[in-house]
């Protein structure tokens, strides 16, 4: 199974980076949840290292692409 990583890039300067599921499409994953959602809207996040963090939507000012990681 392959994923993708994006870092989720915070108004603080902290860089949150998660996996995403290689094959699924854009609207039903991370990108598609952020066009859609307010901005007021408490976004949820589970990171690379298992922890949870929840994150208003007008804090992230970026997401950005990175590598793409296979599980065998």
């Amino acid at each position: 199974m392959a994923y993708q990583i994006y870092n989720i890039h915070l108004c603080n300067g902290e860089v949150i980076r998660i996996l995403e599921d290689y094959d699924l499409p854009v609207e039903e994953g991370l990108i598609g949840e952020f066009e859609k959602a307010p901005n007021d809207k408490l976004m949820v996040f589970g990171d690379m290292a298992g922890e949870i963090h929840y994150v208003p939507k007008k804090n992230i000012v970026s997401i950005s692409t990175s590598d793409v990681k296979v599980v065998d």
